[in-house]
């Protein structure tokens, strides 16, 4: 269940950033181990939208290498996501894309 509430944080900031505000992850303060500005770094490659989405950027995976991605799973059928746009698989897949060594199970 802890991983779940975490997941449901990071959907909630995801959120925050695509309604253009962030009041959850503001002032320096990071959700899941993701500040507001890796949040937005990461922003372009989960966009539902694209049919072509860009690849992390190095400031994204620089933003995942202290991230608890457990907590992903929490939105994982959360109408959240695609109600802003943020596709799950692609959100779930950033630490491969990275090459991180991490990966998310759900």
């Amino acid at each position: 269940m802890e991983g779940y509430a975490k997941l449901m944080v990071v959907a909630m900031v995801l959120v925050a950033l695509a309604l253009g505000s962030g009041p959850i992850a503001a002032n320096g303060q990071k959700v899941c181990g993701i500040s507001r500005e890796g949040f937005e770094a990461c922003r372009p490659s989960v966009n539902a939208a694209d049919p072509n989405p860009p690849p992390p950027s190095g400031v994204c995976c620089k933003a995942l290498d202290d991230a608890d991605f457990k907590c992903l799973c929490f939105f994982k059928n959360s109408k959240w996501m695609t109600d802003y746009g943020i596709d799950f698989n692609r959100a779930k897949d950033l630490p491969v894309k990275c090459n991180s060594g991490k990966s998310v199970t759900c």
